[in-house]
């Protein structure tokens, strides 16, 4: 075989697309990942500011129990947890008030129950119906209701067993289609359960982890992400980057490989049939060389808009229309600013009751009633918006090079079109403005804290841009507004043959989570890509089987 042939040529190495990778490369295919960037990893990434590795995107990994979580299985499947660390958080989050900076409220985890059989997190429903003892029957309820949904998601169906899957039309299917066609989202599902607008502005206080506004949020996805959430949050030891290199590791080991600084400028064609691609032109940003390879399976990690109207120029638009069209009918619009900071205290020293992630909110937003005029975040001037302080120092987070060097993080939700058309000066100028803003009212929670800060910089929707190249900034993928499918890019291209997608801009969707989930499930439809046929197949024969059986004995007895 040609040295520059390979079974997978993947174009980008976000998680998505080295999850895709392993997967394959484990199944023994051979697998080439292909990164314009200097470091593998798309937003799992971590980059070195004064002695200490910042992470560029991970604050925590939800962690549900094997019930809910599909993520056991597909560790456990390409061998990731003989890679990488899990370190426990010791709590889901805490929330503090403007007018209430001395007090908090924190929201604990519920891995001690995960061996009870109704799966809801009595830990954390235990402790809101404490604050909040006249909203425990709707709370009770709200846990249920997320437990079911996160339950009914807890395997693709190629992961069922046989029989798991011949019943699942009856104890799966029929409650995923009614939900699809309900797409109920957050702001009415809460509404429906609770009273008290506070409570329900504390279930979706990590609302910036996902989208800016309830009442478009899909619910199914809140459920099952809060539901993990709840049970366990997790952070990679030595941060987000030793998740990427563990994936890419598991791919050289199976003969793949993993390049870095080569930057995909074009999707290659067969000669004889200009629907079909065969291979991917890319420049090495180095020596600026430009190499052709070829693949039996081009895989975009990328935004699926830039591999049609980009990485696909070489082809008459008319061809993948359709396609293209799809890409632009979804909303992009949430996206993140982060303030990266650098300390030389130890916070949790300095401040011995200050949480790992502790959300501040302004006291005003935060009475205002919960409903749809005042729930968009985005409406919301951005200095004034609730935010998110994560204190990597509450845990042994192996990110410090130096015994004195400890990481915090701001973030908040943001938009791309909150920084469009400003010059070069007054984004600066922009940038500087919002970063002190935020600064001044993490200093008023905990006074004294920016004397200890010696780096800060702020991180916004065009920085991510920059470096992911996905549309408007987001990492997130499309916004999750819509149930499933309905609002996500195919695994595979319609028009073009071969051509195949594994990021969030695919099912299910956004997030550590949903990158990693979009890119086992694309490499799972290639290895199998007959499973659905006969798998339905062999169901009918054994219901078949089963009535005759049935039937005689009947006539037996």
């Amino acid at each position: 075989m040609d040295l520059q042939q390979y079974d997978a040529v993947i174009i980008g190495s976000g998680l998505g697309g080295l999850t895709c990778g392993a997967t394959l490369a484990k199944a023994g295919k051979k697998v080439l990942v292909l990164e314009q960037h200097n470091l593998i990893g798309g937003c799992a990434t971590c980059f070195k500011r004064k002695g200490m590795l910042v992470d560029a995107g991970l604050h925590e990994l939800d962690w549900g129990s094997p019930r809910t979580d599909m993520k056991h299985i597909i560790f456990r499947e390409i061998g990731l947890f003989d890679k990488i660390t899990l370190v426990p958080l010791p709590t889901a989050w805490s929330i503090r008030e403007s007018n209430k900076k001395d007090s908090q409220i924190t929201i604990p985890h519920d891995n001690h129950t995960k061996t009870q059989s109704n799966a809801q997190s009595h830990a954390t429903l235990s402790a809101l119906s404490q604050i909040f003892p006249h909203e425990k029957r709707g709370i009770e309820k709200y846990f249920k209701k997320i437990a079911f949904q996160a339950r009914l998601n807890r395997k693709f169906p190629f992961m069922m067993s046989f029989l798991d899957f011949f019943f699942a039309p009856l104890t799966t299917l029929s409650f995923l289609t009614i939900s699809a066609i309900r797409n109920r989202n957050v702001g009415d599902m809460l509404d429906s359960m609770i009273q008290d607008s506070k409570l329900k502005r504390i279930l979706n206080i990590n609302l910036a982890y996902y989208h800016n506004d309830p009442y478009k949020f899909d619910w199914n996805y809140h459920a099952i992400a809060q539901t993990n959430y709840y049970h366990q949050g997790m952070y990679i030891k030595g941060g987000s980057q030793n998740l990427s290199n563990a994936l890419a590791a598991i791919i050289t080991e199976n003969g793949g490989e993993v390049r870095a600084n080569a930057d995909v400028t074009q999707i290659l064609l067969d000669e004889k049939d200009t629907t079909k691609a065969v291979g991917v032109c890319y420049q090495d940003t180095k020596n600026k060389e430009q190499h052709n390879v070829y693949g039996d399976k081009i895989i975009a990690n990328c935004d699926p808009h830039s591999a049609y109207t980009k990485l696909l120029s070489n082809v008459p638009p008319h061809i993948y229309e359709a396609d293209s069209k799809l890409t632009q009918k979804f909303e992009i619009q949430t996206s993140l600013l982060s303030v990266y900071m650098v300390f030389d205290t130890d916070l949790s020293k300095k401040f011995p009751d200050m949480d790992y992630s502790t959300f501040f909110v302004d006291s005003t937003e935060f009475e205002k009633p919960f409903n749809r005029q005042n729930t968009k975040q985005l409406e919301i001037p951005i200095t004034q918006r609730d935010f998110v302080f994560v204190n990597y120092s509450k845990i042994d987070s192996g990110l410090s090079q130096r015994d004195d060097r400890f990481l915090g993080v701001i973030t908040t939700v943001s938009s791309y079109a909150e920084w469009d058309n400003l010059d070069k000066e007054a984004y600066k100028n922009k940038k500087q403005e919002v970063k002190e803003a935020f600064e001044k009212r993490l200093e008023e929670f905990f006074p004294g804290i920016m004397e200890s800060c010696i780096h800060s910089e702020l991180a916004t929707p065009k920085t991510i841009e920059r470096y992911v190249r996905t549309r408007k900034g987001t990492p997130y993928g499309y916004d999750q507004s819509n149930e499933g499918f309905f609002s996500r890019e195919r695994f595979k291209s319609k028009s073009i043959k071969n051509l195949y997608f594994a990021s969030v801009f695919g099912f299910p969707g956004s997030g550590f989570t949903g990158a990693i989930l979009a890119g086992y499930r694309t490499a799972r439809k290639i290895l199998d890509p007959y499973f659905y046929p006969r798998r339905l197949s062999l169901c009918v024969l054994f219901g078949t089987a089963v009535s005759m059986g049935l039937v005689e004995l009947v006539r037996f007895y």
